[in-house]
């Protein structure tokens, strides 16, 4: 059997979320002030 050309170790939601591009996520947590009392866990590692 094969190895499927289509397949992959990411999930599908996984897959989306890694479309997402940084700047994007780095703009939005500037704007709304979301990682503010954070100290390790921050919004990029929370996607």
């Amino acid at each position: 059997m094969g190895k499927n050309k289509y397949f992959s170790t990411k999930s599908v939601f996984g897959q989306l979320i890694s479309l997402i591009d940084d700047s994007m996520v780095q703009k939005a947590v500037e704007k709304y002030d979301s990682d503010r009392y954070v100290k390790s866990f921050k919004s990029q590692d929370h996607l």
